[in-house]
């Protein structure tokens, strides 16, 4: 009781000297083999995948000093050219690249969940991580040059930063690391602007509204660090947009229209749908023929449901420590949103010191207590690690789910990112329910964690090989193009031109679309003075301006049975061997 009424105290000065225990270097173990793993697989795809994709191929081009530059159309940031520009000053290999991306990938995944070792238990980080990395969209887009899962990375990091930064300072916490935390912050939503500046917006905007909500939050280095980073982030894509496309409204307008034109569409069955393997559903009339594939989809959210429902039925004692007037005074805020602190201790009387361990009192007036956490370590630092991640996962998938009108799974990486850490804290709470009589439990729950990762895996190698067929298809056309003559200076248009081009060494244009980039009269001038090649889709007609040009029967690749391609006839100019003539081919 003496010992009590001194810890009642001695509360009301304010936080221990040292009430937590260093968090154990032991699950760093958990963290490396989850990122080695993951990356070993990425390396396994990136070895097998031989070309570049659509996408990737326009990112690639722009950093490639020996192929024209794609078009790039209004959505698009700059964030993943600079990534590759590190390498593709050397090479521009397909392989290289993969391989260089799929490395990256593991280290940044590593790194993120370092951020979070502080924030929940020690298993929950290394679970979390391997549940999103274990999902088929992450293992085949993370040897990919695309934005999408480096915005999951930066959200993952900027939410994990943030609550790190939001601690009141306190002789545990020096205010060093106080400012590394908000500078992480910044640097982390300045990456995700860099990628995806609409996503980033997305991530900076509950988080804002977070630290506004909650007054013990309102620290000025964390208001100052979410704008600051965005602004860093986006200034490029601010530049270019009044540049080249009239400004920043106007490239908005205009990305919204290559969109699809952005609404109230509701997206949740297309999403869904896609999850068997496919990377862009649009229109989505794909048949719905193995829901198993959806599952995890659909009991995801309600996870996180559970985690936040469990995480919000504790209620702090008055008794308890913690940072600032409102944790001290019991107050409770009602999302959750409470003060993180490390820890809230009371007298352990039988001398445990539990996962919080922690020594009262350094002088001879004050008796040593060992100290232990009531709440156990699924507590240790409050709802609002769990609490924050599914708000601000939520807030970077609703764009996609409710305003537009098509579904590509690599869209909701970003939030996929967040949502499995509430969901891994629940399932680690799930394994420290009474276990008298539910063992059972315990081992369905491994069972269908088997049997969802066996399904990821599946869908993962279907994609992998289905990529890597079409790949090799695009290898063939564009050998039997330059058989045909079809060498730079040159110029492909129609069905596959991006990558086509690519390949071949030549500019692609369209005279259509929403790359339209030329008019047909233009293409058919340039068919006068070079090679120019239209590719068009077996069973259809060539273009006016093509009907005159040479067909060249072309291999079939997937999701086309057959290909032609009509390549013009350039005259070459008059030199001293005597009048122009035919080109040879």
């Amino acid at each position: 009781m003496q010992q009590a009424s001194l810890l009642s105290a001695r509360s009301a000065l304010g936080p221990p000297a040292h009430t937590t225990r260093p968090v154990p270097a032991g699950d760093l173990w958990w963290l490396t083999a989850v990122a080695a793993v993951f990356t070993a697989c990425l390396l396994a795809s990136a070895l097998v995948t031989p070309g570049l994709g659509w996408d990737e191929t326009v990112y690639v081009s722009q950093v490639d000093a020996h192929a024209p530059a794609s078009f790039f159309s209004a959505p698009r940031a700059r964030g993943v050219t600079l990534l590759l520009a590190p390498v593709a000053a050397l090479t521009t290999s397909a392989t290289v690249l993969h391989c260089y991306l799929a490395v990256l990938s593991g280290v940044a995944l590593f790194l993120t969940l370092c951020i979070w070792r502080r924030l929940l238990p020690a298993p929950v980080p290394a679970l979390g991580g391997a549940l999103f990395a274990g999902l088929w969209i992450t293992l085949f887009y993370g040897p990919q040059a695309m934005p999408n899962l480096w915005v999951g990375y930066a959200a993952l990091a900027a939410t994990g930063c943030f609550l790190r930064a939001v601690r009141k300072p306190s002789r545990q916490l020096a205010p060093r690391a106080d400012r590394g935390a908000a500078a992480g912050l910044a640097a982390a939503v300045a990456v995700a602007a860099l990628m995806r500046p609409t996503d980033a917006v997305w991530l900076a905007v509950p988080l804002f509204a977070a630290a506004l909500c909650v007054p013990a939050w309102r620290r000025p280095v964390v208001l100052l660090a979410l704008p600051a980073g965005l602004a860093l982030g986006c200034a490029e894509w601010a530049v270019e947009a009044s540049l080249s496309y009239g400004g920043l409204l106007a490239r908005l307008r205009r990305a919204g229209q290559i969109q699809g034109g952005l609404g109230w569409h509701l997206s949740f069955d297309d999403h869904a749908r896609a999850l068997q393997g496919k990377t862009l559903c649009r229109p989505c009339h794909l048949a719905w023929e193995h829901p198993v594939t959806a599952v995890w989809w659909l009991v995801l959210p309600l996870a996180v449901a559970g985690a936040v429902w469990a995480v919000l039925r504790v209620r702090e004692p008055r008794a308890l420590h913690g940072y600032g007037p409102a944790a001290r005074s019991g107050a409770w805020h009602p999302l959750g949103l409470a003060p993180i602190r490390p820890g809230s201790l009371v007298p352990d009387p039988a001398g445990d010191p539990g996962p919080a361990d922690g020594r009262y009192g350094s002088g001879p007036a004050w008796p040593v207590v060992r100290l232990r956490d009531p709440r156990g370590p699924l507590h240790r630092y409050g709802p609002s690690p769990v609490v924050l991640p599914a708000l601000v996962g939520l807030c970077l998938a609703a764009p996609y789910l409710l305003t537009v009108d098509y579904a590509a799974p690599r869209f909701l990486l970003p939030a996929y990112a967040l949502l499995m850490m509430p969901a891994a804290w629940f399932l680690y709470w799930l394994t420290r329910l009474p276990r008298h009589g539910h063992a059972w439990a315990v081992a369905l729950l491994v069972l269908a964690l088997t049997g969802h990762e066996a399904i990821q895996l599946a869908i993962a190698h279907k994609m992998v090989r289905s990529t890597a067929l079409s790949q090799a298809g695009i290898d063939r056309i564009t050998k039997s193009l330059r058989t045909a003559g079809v060498r730079p200076p040159c110029v492909v248009s129609g069905e596959e031109a991006v990558r086509v081009a690519y390949q071949t060494g030549c500019a692609s244009r369209q005279p259509a679309g929403h790359d339209a980039t030329i008019t047909p009269a233009g293409l058919a001038r340039l068919g006068a003075g070079r090679p120019v090649a239209v590719v068009v889709a077996g069973g259809h007609k060539p273009p006016a301006y093509a009907r005159g040009w040479r067909r060249v029967a072309l291999p079939a690749v997937p999701d086309f049975t057959s290909l032609n391609a009509y390549v013009s006839r350039p005259v070459r100019p008059a030199g001293p061997a005597g009048p122009a003539g035919p080109a040879r081919h």
